[in-house]
């Protein structure tokens, strides 16, 4: 398996969410995804408040965790 490029995409590995879950719960396409896994100090606050809101991810992390990991992995 491919080493995760930051601790934000070991995160959503390790929440189950696939790229193409990422793309469909943000909007945004192939390339942004591969952009914002490597690189989450890029995401706008939209996108975190969608993945936020997500069950998957809910379940264990609220949109202030989510930023918490953002700012860490930075």
């Amino acid at each position: 398996m491919k080493v995760a490029s930051s601790k934000f995409e070991a995160l959503m590995r390790e929440l189950g969410v696939t790229k193409k879950e990422f793309s469909e719960i943000t909007g945004v396409t192939g390339l942004t995804v591969n952009k914002y896994l490597a690189n989450p100090s890029l995401l706008r606050l939209k996108h975190i408040e969608c993945l936020s809101s997500q069950k998957k991810i809910n379940d264990r992390y609220d949109m202030k965790q989510l930023i918490e990991v953002i700012r860490d992995d930075s």
